[in-house]
């Protein structure tokens, strides 16, 4: 059976986000009875048995935390103080944010004043006065992926305890962070440059991204902890139909991303009336070493999907990268870790748009490739040579 490069049949699909405000409420409900009953029985217990109910309280407990962490108020969503992965808290920088806009920092304790050197100096490298605000936005995205990494499970000796890399103050002292660190950061950005900007949270509390309102008047969703590794745009200015491949959010709190105008997948797609020309089409954005491709096509058959499926999987088995057959072989290697790190297929209304995008060999935090292993290998061969 052919391998599926790009997703399922069923991913082809139109995915629309569900609406997350009343299925909280029902959560919310659920839970505070669960709550409630427990403590009335470890109440009974304790009174008319005498047995110890730390067990109970626990379970309680528990439960109350699932509320706190869930970010909900009388069964509402909620932008900050919310725990995403039960460690990392979205919080507000606006204190920041409102003193670099009054231009004076006298307000700001210590650590605060470091963020704002910091974020002031980065703003004055990247941002130029006839921008306009799609510009000074992408500039922002672009050199937060260049500059930034997403910290590691192994990582030691970070310069400032761990607990700041889902804040600015850890991503930009120390160039790493967590999805929420990226989040806040965006946001603290857009905000100084008087850009609207959300951070939206996933429905299961485990990622965090923004979304941004732009000249249009019109909001787009923007992962940068998603891109942080390539830097290929695949979740950059997303309107619904686009985010909703690979992220769920309450859209009932959060406003609606129905702008085309700097959705980037629109903004770049290059239309495809003969769907064999597909590999050419890559193998030139490949060449030029562009970072993605976006191309438009309209069908009604699932044949024809089957189809794309296969020419991107065979393309990206020349190609390399992470969807090709021998992603893990010194051949890929070879390439310097450029080649095919993934690509979606999307059902606009009356339409599809095929993203593939590109690993250009400067990744960071990518994992060892064969290359590092060849290297291992010699230098315990080299420590411990075999006995002739």
């Amino acid at each position: 059976m052919a391998k599926k490069t790009i997703s399922s049949m069923d991913n082809f699909q139109e995915k629309l986000p569900k609406a997350g405000s009343q299925k909280a409420s029902n959560l919310l409900v659920t839970l505070l009875a669960a709550c409630l009953v427990l403590s009335l029985l470890a109440a009974i217990m304790s009174i008319f048995v005498g047995v110890k109910v730390a067990k109970f309280d626990s379970i309680g407990s528990d439960l109350q935390l699932a509320v706190s962490r869930m970010g909900i108020v009388a069964g509402e969503t909620q932008e900050d103080d919310v725990t995403i992965s039960d460690l990392y808290t979205v919080r507000s920088t606006q204190t920041i944010s409102r003193a670099y806009l009054a231009g004076k920092d006298s307000g700001l304790d210590a650590k605060q004043k470091e963020v704002y050197d910091l974020a002031s100096a980065t703003l004055k490298n990247i941002i130029k006065d006839d921008m306009t605000t799609f510009q000074k936005e992408k500039a922002v995205y672009e050199w937060m992926c260049k500059n930034l990494e997403m910290a590691e499970a192994t990582e030691v000796n970070i310069p400032v305890s761990s607990s700041q890399i889902d804040e600015p103050y850890g991503v930009l002292k120390t160039g790493t962070g967590v999805p929420v660190g990226f989040a806040t950061t965006f946001r603290m950005f857009m905000e100084m440059l008087e850009i609207p900007c959300k951070v939206v949270h996933d429905t299961a509390f485990t990622n965090a991204w923004n979304m941004v309102q732009l000249d249009d008047e019109n909001w787009y969703h923007v992962d940068v902890g998603s891109d942080i590794t390539y830097g290929n745009y695949e979740n950059f200015n997303m309107n619904e139909p686009v985010c909703a491949y690979k992220h769920t959010w309450d859209t009932d709190f959060f406003p609606a991303a129905t702008g085309t105008k700097y959705c980037y997948a629109l903004m770049k797609a290059g239309e495809v009336k003969d769907l064999y020309n597909i590999p050419t089409r890559i193998k030139k954005a490949y060449d030029k070493k562009r970072k993605c491709i976006f191309l438009k096509f309209k069908t009604t058959s699932g044949k024809d999907l089957e189809l794309v499926d296969e020419l991107v999987s065979r393309t990206a088995d020349y190609l390399g990268g992470n969807l090709a057959e021998n992603a893990d072989t010194t051949e890929t290697a070879e390439n310097n870790g450029r080649g095919v790190a993934d690509a979606v297929c999307i059902k606009m209304e009356d339409y599809y748009i095929l993203g593939v995008f590109f690993a250009d060999g400067s990744q960071k935090n990518a994992g060892l490739n064969q290359k590092d292993y060849n290297k291992i290998s010699k230098a315990v061969e080299k420590a411990f040579p075999a006995v002739g």
